[in-house]
C-alpha cells in the first residue's frame, strides 16, 4: 500500500504458533532440522540459533546439489574433516611446503562451505529458511526430495515453493531476531550434546521480548 509492505499480524501469529508446533515435534522427535539463511541480515542470526538449539546450519552460502547430490557431498565434508584432523594434529608437517599450501588452501575453501555441517551423517529431515525467496535454490532442491520446508517469507515469497510459512520481515534484523527467539524453544533438541550447547547471549533487551500473547494484545481488534 503505496509503496509499504503491510502485513495482517493475527495470521502472522497464527503462522508463528502453527509452525512451531510442527518443528517442536521435529525436536522432540530427534528429527534434522537446519537452520538456512545465507543473506547478511540473517546469518549472525541463525548460526547462533542453531548453536543454541543444537542443530546445524547453513550462514554463508548454498553449495549447489547439496541435498540432490548428498552422497558426494559427504565425500567432500569427510575430506574437510580429515584435513582439519590432520592440521589439528601436525600431520601435514611430514608434506613439503609446497604439499602443506595446497592442502591449506583446500582446507580453507571446504572450511567456508562445510564447516557448519560437518557432523551431519544424512539428508536433513526437514529444512527452516530465513527468506524462502532469497533461497529459492534450497527449497527448490528439498521440493525435488519431497524434505518438508518451513520458510519466513517476506511479501515477495512464494507460498507454494514451501512446505508451510511464516509471514514477516526477513529484511529487518530486529524482526528475524524476533520471530527467531520465539521459535528457539520449539527448535531446541531434547537431548543435546555439551559441545552443542554454547551459550549465547539474549538478542532481545527486556522492552524488545514480546511474547506471542503480549502481541495479540497490542494488535488493534
Amino acid at each position: 500500500q503505496n509503496w509499504i509492505h503491510v502485513f495482517d499480524l493475527y495470521k502472522t501469529v497464527s503462522k508463528i504458533e502453527e509452525v512451531s508446533a510442527i518443528l517442536k515435534d521435529l525436536s522432540s522427535k530427534g528429527k534434522e532440522v537446519v537452520i538456512i539463511g545465507t543473506k547478511i541480515q540473517a546469518s549472525s542470526l541463525v548460526k547462533e540459533t542453531a548453536i543454541a538449539t543444537g542443530n546445524h546450519y547453513i550462514d554463508h552460502t548454498w553449495v549447489p546439489w547439496f541435498l540432490t547430490n548428498f552422497s558426494t557431498i559427504k565425500r567432500r565434508i569427510a575430506t574437510y574433516n580429515k584435513l582439519k584432523k590432520d592440521a589439528q594434529t601436525w600431520e601435514l608437517e611430514i608434506l613439503t611446503k609446497k604439499e602443506q599450501a595446497e592442502k591449506m588452501k583446500l582446507l580453507e575453501k571446504l572450511e567456508t562451505s562445510y564447516e557448519w555441517v560437518k557432523d551431519l551423517k544424512k539428508i536433513p529431515d526437514a529444512l527452516l529458511v530465513i527468506d524462502g525467496r532469497f533461497e529459492k535454490l534450497a527449497l527448490t532442491e528439498a521440493k525435488k526430495l519431497w524434505i518438508p520446508t518451513y520458510a519466513i517469507l517476506w511479501t515477495t515469497g512464494d507460498i507454494d515453493e514451501c512446505t508451510n510459512f511464516i509471514p514477516g520481515n526477513v529484511n529487518s534484523i530486529k524482526s528475524i531476531k524476533f520471530l527467531l527467539e520465539i521459535l528457539k524453544p520449539a527448535l531446541e533438541k531434547s537431548k543435546v550434546s555439551q559441545k552443542d550447547t554454547t551459550k549465547v547471549e539474549r538478542i532481545f533487551s527486556k522492552e524488545e521480548s514480546k511474547t506471542l500473547k503480549d502481541i495479540k494484545k497490542a494488535s488493534p481488534k
